[in-house]
């Protein structure tokens, strides 16, 4: 079992970042955008649980609001209704599981190094701009 640290909220309630100290009411939206590092990335670095949120309560709240609101709709007709004709089946070719995990990390693996790119030219130009 991980023993996984907590994440830090000042006194409004907003989670603080741990590379540069301020609060953000969607942390690892911030993150991602303003320093370019995935969440998963950001939790493994600092510690914290890969499957929890790192939000206001408000925020929270209202998200766990929306959910029961459209549960019905969203959960039970679209993904388990609606989900069935999508599912794996035993022996289906067409859908080979194995297949479709090989093309999901191709994929994310592309994905990744276009995100490290763009992060390298961003700095790139920055410190162009700097040295003007």
């Amino acid at each position: 079992m991980n023993n996984y640290l907590e994440p830090k909220f000042n006194t409004k309630g907003q989670p603080i970042c741990e590379i540069c100290g301020l609060a953000y009411d969607k942390l690892l939206q911030h993150v991602s955008m303003g320093h370019g590092i995935s969440a998963f990335d950001y939790k493994r670095r600092f510690n914290l649980n890969p499957r929890q949120g790192i939000q206001t309560a408000k925020l929270t709240t209202q998200a766990r609001k929306r959910v029961k609101r459209n549960f019905k709709t969203v959960v039970l007709d679209n993904l388990i209704v609606k989900g069935r004709d999508t599912r794996f089946k035993k022996g289906n070719q067409h859908t080979d599981i194995e297949k479709v995990r090989m093309a999901m990390k191709k994929r994310w693996e592309a994905a990744k190094q276009q995100k490290i790119k763009t992060k390298a030219d961003i700095v790139h130009d920055l410190i162009s701009k700097l040295g003007r």
